[in-house]
């Protein structure tokens, strides 16, 4: 088995490169972060190859697809992941810039993950594609416009690729992670407590946040190959946060 995994030097990529590989899986690690990447390959036995490329460039994306195809072979597997926090402004605050690198990070690599990846998986007339939304996937949030409409949108995106592609026994599904202990979350921490917020304590027994094992356990069974009808699926890892009220 072939995997590409983005968002892969740390975190929820990291810890789903890890459950793959532990699976017997070849994996392609794509973080922006090189070093991070490493890391995640050195803590692996070896069937992790760490490569750098922004996901927020199509160029940048066709070129980590095909050092996958070159280097590893035709991939089953795709958890399409890498993301950032966001500004954490209101919108009348929020300046198109910041804007923009959210969209672009967040929700446009997404497409070009789903565009260049494919058309190999359509020529092999399989493939499981997991792709990373969040708990803003389903609910609104102050300040939060620019991840809220990227995460939105990802539900859309992940549904309409599902819907193009179950003919070709190919598969797309997303995940919906809550409050998730990895580095993004203290990004997010920080901006929160620049406007003297916090973090509300989700979760089952109380607990504030999933580890990113928890969540990744849950996108490594949604890229398995036995579970062909499960596709265009939003599957919330978020201890019952979403339907609180």
């Amino acid at each position: 088995m072939v995997a590409i995994v983005t968002g892969a030097g740390s975190g929820i990529g990291r810890a789903v490169c890890l459950e793959l590989a532990q699976a017997g899986t070849q994996v392609l690690a794509v973080d922006i972060d090189l070093a991070g990447a490493e890391e995640t390959s050195r803590m692996s036995d070896g069937t992790v190859v760490a490569h750098r490329a922004d996901v927020s460039n199509p160029a940048e994306v066709e070129q980590y697809v095909a050092a996958a195809v070159d280097t590893l072979g035709i991939p089953d597997q795709f958890f399409n992941n890498a993301g950032i926090a966001g500004a954490n402004r209101a919108i009348v605050d929020m300046t198109p810039g910041e804007w923009s690198t959210t969209i672009s990070v967040n929700l446009n690599s997404m497409f070009y993950g789903l565009k260049y990846v494919l058309p190999h998986m359509i020529t092999a007339g399989r493939g499981q594609i997991v792709n990373t939304g969040s708990i803003a996937s389903l609910q609104g949030a102050a300040k939060r416009a620019d991840y809220v409409a990227a995460k939105h949108a990802i539900l859309g995106l992940t549904r309409t690729a599902a819907a193009e592609v179950r003919d070709h026994g190919i598969a797309v599904n997303c995940i919906c992670p809550g409050s998730t202990d990895t580095p993004i979350i203290g990004k997010f921490r920080a901006l929160l407590a620049r406007d003297g917020q916090a973090i509300p304590a989700l979760g089952v027994g109380g607990r504030g946040m999933a580890s990113a094992q928890e969540v990744a356990r849950t996108a490594a069974f949604l890229l398995r190959d036995d579970v062909p009808f499960l596709t265009g699926s939003a599957i919330s890892v978020d201890g019952g946060a979403s339907g609180r009220y």
